[in-house]
């Protein structure tokens, strides 16, 4: 994600460039700045890459001393809307739109619900991003479109650090939020439109509630670790014991789940990061108890309007199926 695959470039090169040009300036006058400015720019290299070494090297140097990870990573503010890396309007379009079709049609071909089901899941997990979307744009944060592969729903590259934990447990929980109001949308066709009370209908809103209730695990990068990140990260260990217990189960009886192996991968590295004494010490995570307690307080209901909507659109697919689903 930090390299092109097809060039070999650094895909944040514009950003590097105008973070070490201000580093540079400031190195004379105010060198703690300048090294704060350098440490950005290693969140934006490859950690084996020579840049990334002379980096570190020059901020030990310029912190008189400092590990470099008691650093605290001080992200940039927002950028005004003309100076944001986004991609342009029709090309954000094309590769949202283009990996949804790619996405139905996999689905289509390999899940047992046809096309109808694969086309309503993927505008499920749409509804699902433009949560993120509409939180990103709030704070001015600049980001990819959302890019859709099948298996893995999708993903959105922040281009830019969120300023505190804060920001990005709401970005974060924005997602989930709006994906639950979809999936309740299709449970109250069900319910109410009659062409609508469908098996079809209510498995999609079913399914909708599976998919936001697993992004809702306190762990990296999912979305309930960005939350729960505001409350405590410590939270994270909670979350990745049940991962682990959870992927150990699946695997054996039923092999290895790859989804979670990836979760897993992703999830060790940042809390390894954040856990360690340096890393609790990072002010990135200072914010107000009132923050905190109502971002805690709304990660909770909202997960318990997904397990009780989860259980209830269970037990009605069961009794149209004559057996629980398994999920």
């Amino acid at each position: 994600m930090l390299v092109c695959t097809n060039c070999g470039g650094l895909v944040h090169m514009d950003r590097l460039n105008a973070l070490a040009g201000e580093a540079m300036r400031a190195e004379e006058q105010n060198p703690l700045a300048a090294a704060l400015l350098w440490r950005q720019a290693l969140d934006l290299l490859p950690p084996d890459s020579r840049p990334y070494a002379e980096i570190h090297q020059r901020i030990g140097q310029l912190s008189a001393g400092m590990p470099v990870e008691a650093i605290p990573l001080v992200a940039p503010p927002a950028l005004p809307r003309e100076q944001r890396e986004n991609d342009p309007l029709p090309l954000a379009v094309a590769k949202t739109v283009g990996s949804m079709l790619l996405s139905i049609v996999v689905y289509a071909y390999l899940l047992d619900g046809g096309w109808r089901f694969a086309a309503g899941f993927v505008g499920l997990m749409l509804v699902h991003e433009m949560g993120h979307v509409l939180a990103m744009w709030y704070y001015g944060l600049s980001a990819s479109p959302p890019i859709f592969i099948p298996f893995l729903g999708a993903l959105i590259n922040l281009r830019q650090n969120p300023p505190n934990a804060k920001v990005e447990a709401i970005v974060g929980i924005g997602g989930p939020l709006t994906g639950t109001v979809g999936a309740l949308i299709c449970y109250g066709l069900y319910h109410y439109v009659p062409a609508m009370h469908t098996p079809l209908v209510l498995e999609l809103a079913y399914f909708g509630f599976v998919l936001n209730l697993f992004n809702l695990l306190p762990v990296p990068p999912l979305d309930g670790g960005r939350i729960t990140a505001a409350v405590s990260p410590w939270i994270w260990m909670l979350g990745l014991a049940g991962l682990v217990v959870w992927f150990f189960a699946q695997w054996y009886y039923h092999g290895i789940n790859f989804i979670l192996l990836l979760v897993l991968f992703f999830a060790v590295p940042r809390i390894r990061a954040t856990l360690r004494p340096h890393g609790r010490d990072n002010p990135y995570y200072r914010i107000s108890p009132a923050a905190s307690w109502t971002i805690g307080a709304l990660y909770v209901v909202l997960g318990v309007v997904l397990l009780l909507a989860k259980s209830e659109t269970g037990k009605m697919l069961m009794r149209y199926y004559g057996h629980d689903i398994g999920i």
